[in-house]
C-alpha cells in the first residue's frame, strides 16, 4: 500500500485533514476517534493478510512499511 491508497481508505472514514497526509505524520494525529481507529487498523490488518503491531507514535509511513513488508513475506 501506498500513501494514495491509504488517502484513499481514510476517505472511507470522512476524514478532513487540516495539513497534507505524509509518511511522518503520526497516526495520532490523524485526527481519527478510538472507533475509527480500530477500523482503520483492520482494513490495514486485512490488506496486509496479518495482524500489524503499531501504536499510537507510529507513523503514516511506519504503518504503510508493516503493511507492504507483510505482502512480499
Amino acid at each position: 500500500m501506498n500513501l494514495a491508497e491509504f488517502n484513499e481508505l481514510l476517505k472511507n472514514y470522512n476524514l478532513h485533514l487540516e495539513t497534507p497526509l505524509t509518511e511522518s505524520t503520526p497516526f495520532s494525529e490523524l485526527g481519527l476517534d478510538s472507533v475509527d481507529m480500530l477500523m482503520v487498523l483492520g482494513d490495514l490488518e486485512d490488506s496486509a493478510g496479518k495482524s500489524l503491531e503499531v501504536s499510537l507514535n507510529s507513523t503514516v509511513g511506519d504503518l504503510l512499511e508493516k503493511v507492504t513488508a507483510a505482502h512480499c513475506c
